[in-house]
């Protein structure tokens, strides 16, 4: 008897597909897995979920060290002070004010932290903005510290938020009922922007790995959350490059890992991102400096695709009053 995270049954649950690990040595963290989907509402989620001892020991100390996939590790301040300039965040900051007014946003909650990279954006243009964030990796929680955030368990955090921010953290999770913590610390009207792997058919197909992801969502899966949480679409976007590029990212992205780890030399990241990624996204920097020219709406076909043969589901959630 398999639930569906989201339905709460099994009726509708059949086994989809063996989990592919990142790195074998995960295993000892995330046990053996099958992932099974939910034909009712479209999700496919891992089974069993591991133990939340191994996933809290994972994240807070194993995630973000140094080589591992995707290598967003950055060792030194002066690198760090640039993160929040680097083309994705400015992208997301462009999404964002392009569809919410965010000289009327207070304070911000951004669940899964990383380095708090968007909401220190956002403080940067509006200095008045509060953060507070959830973060568990031990490097994290002292960059975000510096940063000004107030960083909390989500069970301690009492606060009314205006905006959460989530950002590739979903798809970590063990269940969805984040999304009733997310409707009772937002204010009436409060939104939550998220983005996270889209998960069709397409996404199986190929792809290298899904660790350390438990979670794999599709749009239909995100609008059958809102219904069961409380919550209205208030917009929903399919971005980024293709799952074939994006394969193929993650399969010389996972061959690094192991060409470091028997002591190989390799290519510098930026020059694997120059060989790997399409022209469209390098020149997404010039691309944002064009947007200021285009009208406000149409600044957002700059960015996103919507079709589902692209790798990011992204959009704002509403709280219905």
């Amino acid at each position: 008897m398999i639930d569906c995270p989201i339905c709460k049954e099994d009726k509708n649950v059949n086994f989809r597909c063996d989990y592919k690990y990142e790195i074998l040595e995960d295993k000892k963290y995330f046990d053996h897995l099958d992932i099974y989907k939910c034909n009712n509402c479209d999700f496919s989620f891992a089974h069993p979920m591991p133990e939340m001892s191994n996933l809290d020991h994972f994240y807070e100390n194993i995630y973000r060290q140094v080589n591992r996939p995707p290598y967003w590790v950055t060792e030194n301040d002066k690198d760090l002070e640039k993160r929040y300039l680097e083309d994705r965040n400015l992208n997301y900051l462009l999404y964002l004010s392009t569809l919410i007014d965010l000289k009327k946003v207070t304070n911000i909650y951004d669940y899964g932290a990383g380095y708090g990279d968007l909401g220190y954006a956002i403080k940067k243009k509006f200095p008045k903005v509060n953060l507070f964030c959830t973060e568990h990796d031990k490097q994290c929680k002292n960059i975000l510290k510096k940063r000004g955030y107030i960083n909390d368990k989500l069970e301690n955090i009492n606060k009314k938020y205006d905006l959460i921010i989530t950002l590739h953290s979903l798809e970590h999770l063990t269940d969805v009922d984040v999304f009733k913590k997310f409707n009772e610390i937002l204010n009436p009207g409060g939104l939550v922007f998220f983005e996270v792997p889209n998960c069709p058919q397409e996404y199986f197909s190929g792809r290298p790995y899904d660790g350390p992801h438990l979670l794999f969502y599709t749009k239909k899966a995100i609008q059958s959350i809102c219904d069961k949480f409380n919550f209205k679409v208030d917009r929903l976007d399919i971005n980024s490059y293709s799952f074939k590029e994006d394969h193929h990212y993650q399969k010389e992205s996972q061959d690094r890992y192991y060409r470091i780890k028997s002591g190989k030399t390799f290519d510098t990241f930026k020059q694997l991102l120059k060989k790997f990624i399409p022209n469209n996204l390098i020149k997404l920097r010039q691309m944002i400096k064009d947007a200021n020219n285009v009208d406000e709406m149409n600044k957002l076909g700059l960015f996103t695709v919507n079709s589902d043969d692209n790798c990011y589901l992204r959009g704002i959630l509403k709280k219905n009053n």
